[in-house]
């Protein structure tokens, strides 16, 4: 049986946090039926798998659930000054290492103090101004957008923070045309793959949060990908 939770071979994963360094909000990406889900004959092994793979997978998301919590309860009691060194470093550590420096296409989300997100400030104002004849340093940024109530979303492109406008839970994102009236460029239909993915997450055991792409079809437009995960 194919197994369902593989993103892609050629993907690498990056985990980085202040505590081992990791980014902080709800999963991106809503999970779409699995193909294997769509076999009409399975021999009773294959079934007997089946039910202990996802049995396993309910183990891990209600631990994951349980971890959450108290991954929340510690960031709420966290001193603001240290909170904002993490961050500080964090996003230094981002920006200096070499896969960044390397990558010309990436998705990265948009921090949320309210959430008490990792920030993002600095690595998304560096992508934004690296707009120059330097074309070495020039990246293409792509970021999320909220399209409906059941929180599936759109990586939408950016070239200015003048394209973000704040939703109604205050938190920026791009409008969904450029000042142009033009349409903006989704992720999924770039003529070219992305190098390189921010992801919040919430809590260090992050894998399912990476493997939830594979559902997204942007698993399709994945050339070398690294996946930077950030977390407290």
């Amino acid at each position: 049986m194919t197994n369902p939770w593989t993103v892609a071979t050629s993907a690498t994963a990056v985990g980085l946090s202040s505590t081992r360094f990791f980014f902080t909000r709800s999963a991106i990406l809503r999970r779409q039926p699995s193909p294997c889900y769509g076999v009409a004959t399975m021999s009773a092994t294959g079934e007997q798998n089946f039910s202990s793979d996802a049995a396993h997978l309910e183990t891990i998301f209600k631990q994951k659930k349980a971890l959450r919590s108290v991954v929340k309860r510690d960031l709420k009691s966290m001193d603001p000054t240290l909170r904002s060194q993490e961050d500080e470093a964090i996003q230094r550590i981002v920006m200096e290492a070499p896969w960044f420096k390397a990558c010309k296409r990436l998705c990265a989300y948009i921090s949320c103090s309210a959430l008490r997100e990792v920030d993002t400030t600095r690595i998304l104002s560096h992508i934004l101004g690296s707009h120059s004849e330097d074309l070495q340093m020039q990246k293409k940024l792509f970021v999320p957008r909220v399209e409906d109530r059941n929180r599936n979303m759109r990586m939408l492109h950016i070239s200015s923070t003048n394209d973000l406008i704040a939703n109604s839970m205050d938190i920026l994102e791009p409008a969904p045309v450029d000042a142009d009236g033009n349409e903006r460029e989704d992720v999924l239909f770039a003529n070219e793959p992305v190098d390189l993915f921010l992801l919040p997450v919430t809590t260090t055991p992050f894998c399912q949060d990476i493997k939830s792409l594979q559902w997204s079809g942007i698993g399709s437009n994945l050339s070398k990908l690294h996946f930077v995960t950030q977390c407290r």
